[in-house]
């Protein structure tokens, strides 16, 4: 008997290091108020379903570095923190929504590590890394239209509770 709850105590830590893949695809806006970005995406991932995300970014001279809340189609959400940088690029390998043949973008690199999680993602740790499209001209709203995806992995949802 003690056999085995000992080896039941020592499995929910194995399973909590356990990785599973995150990834997904996106499209939205930027709004750029310097010194602060904020993007809005939406877009359908692993683990997440269909999904909306909201990201603030404080931007420096190499970058930017905030916070993002993703929320899953039930409500659930994961917390992250940002670090992200830019490079120039002469056209996106997705479509952005409104942009024009002669619109030049920045891929922007996004490094996401999650601080917190509600419903199933509580819990959960791990990272992903975002690779963002922002069309350099902006669109008649002002806004920056994106298109990209993420890649990375994660404790299984439900596993930390």
């Amino acid at each position: 008997m003690v056999a085995m709850i000992l080896t039941a105590a020592l499995a929910i830590p194995a399973a909590a290091q356990t990785q599973v893949p995150l990834k997904g695809a996106f499209q939205g806006n930027d709004t750029v108020t310097p010194p602060t970005l904020t993007q809005s995406i939406t877009g359908i991932g692993t683990l997440v379903g269909q999904f909306s995300s909201t990201t603030v970014l404080t931007l420096t001279a190499s970058g930017g570095t905030g916070s993002a809340h993703w929320i899953a189609a039930n409500g659930d959400s994961i917390d992250t923190t940002v670090v992200g940088s830019p490079e120039h690029v002469p056209m996106s390998p997705c479509q952005v929504v409104g942009a024009q043949p002669e619109d030049s973008y920045a891929k922007v690199t996004e490094i996401h590590t999650i601080t917190g999680g509600t419903g199933r993602f509580a819990g959960v740790q791990g990272s992903f890394t975002l690779t963002l499209y922002h069309d350099v001209v902006p669109r008649s709203d002002g806004t920056h239209g994106t298109c990209g995806s993420y890649s990375g992995t994660i404790t299984p949802p439900g596993v930390a509770h």
